[in-house]
């Protein structure tokens, strides 16, 4: 009776999706870290993600490193909400470092380059979210190049999630905030949250 079982749970464990690395040029990363570093922008920044090519969510990374001829020079940091950190070092864009990261089936991942903010839980003024949407422009400006830059929407306001799985706002799971309404003066109490451009 036992070996029916026993084979069943060995049937499962081989259906476990093991992490695959995958590699990628370190030198697209930090050209764009480098675009964040010279706009000088106080709040506004870029997030790297691994999006699933079937739009369903994110690739879940395992881990990652960067490495120059196959010797560690860096440690790539996951973030729980799918975000994934990088070393900025001109170095290793000189050295043509390989950003190697372990994700399950990594041939259905595609980069995904995100324009966000995060603001701490607290009050926190419309007139700073204001800040937040004009540098989140200049980012989409920066990023754009020339003449790309005079072809770049405007926003339309900014959309604020929780940063903080299982909190909400105002008992949604995003607010979105439109210009107009950025436009007054007051004060508001958020949670920790994840902000984005409204385009």
């Amino acid at each position: 009776m036992k070996t029916p079982v026993l084979m069943a749970v060995l049937a499962l464990a081989g259906t476990v999706v093991q992490a695959e690395p995958l590699s990628l040029g370190y030198s697209g990363f930090y050209k764009h870290m480098e675009t964040v570093a010279k706009a000088r922008v106080e709040q506004a920044t870029l997030g790297f993600y691994l999006s699933r090519q079937d739009g369903q969510g994110l690739c879940h990374i395992e881990s990652g490193t960067v490495q120059v001829a196959g010797a560690i020079r860096g440690e790539v940091e996951p973030l729980p909400h799918g975000q994934f950190l990088l070393p900025f070092d001109k170095q290793l864009d000189l050295d043509k470092a390989v950003v190697i990261l372990e994700v399950e089936q990594p041939q259905r991942c595609d980069i995904s380059i995100r324009i966000q903010a995060e603001l701490p839980a607290g009050d926190t003024s419309l007139a700073e979210l204001r800040q937040v949407r004009d540098e989140m422009h200049l980012l989409l400006q920066k990023m754009a190049g020339w003449p790309g830059k005079y072809f770049v929407p405007e926003l339309k306001g900014l959309h604020l999630a929780p940063a903080e799985p299982g909190q909400s706002l105002n008992g949604e799971a995003r607010l979105d905030l439109s210009d107009q309404q950025l436009a007054a003066e007051r004060d508001m109490t958020v949670p920790a949250v994840r902000i984005s451009p409204w385009l």
